[in-house]
């Protein structure tokens, strides 16, 4: 699976991400946040949920268990459907974003 991302804006508590996946794009947002799903509707813009396309999110909670985590969503996507990852801690959100390809050289970190 080739994974490519690059920062697409900044947002409260991480990034908004142009992804491709095998050369398809979905949308990803990696953020340091509780494992709450009601938190995503304050992640995605209301436009990017009536663009279409699924919503998968999951939890990423610690950087040991980043990979496993992110594969887990990324291998039930669809191309333009949307990824969010709700990260525990700055380790966390380092190793999501380092398996989600992150590649402009910005630093990952928040801002």
């Amino acid at each position: 699976m080739e994974i490519i991302s690059t920062r697409r804006q900044d947002i409260v508590g991480g990034m908004a991400l142009h992804t491709t996946l095998d050369g398809e794009p979905i949308r990803a947002y990696a953020v340091i946040s509780a494992p709450d799903l009601n938190a995503i509707a304050h992640i995605v813009p209301p436009e990017e949920v009536e663009a279409g396309g699924e919503i998968h999110a999951t939890a990423v909670t610690d950087a040991d268990s980043a990979e496993s985590q992110v594969a887990d969503v990324l291998d039930n996507i669809n191309p333009h459907d949307i990824a969010v990852f709700l990260c525990a801690d700055d380790a966390a959100y380092a190793a999501a974003l380092a398996v989600l390809g992150l590649r402009d050289g910005q630093d990952a970190g928040l801002h």
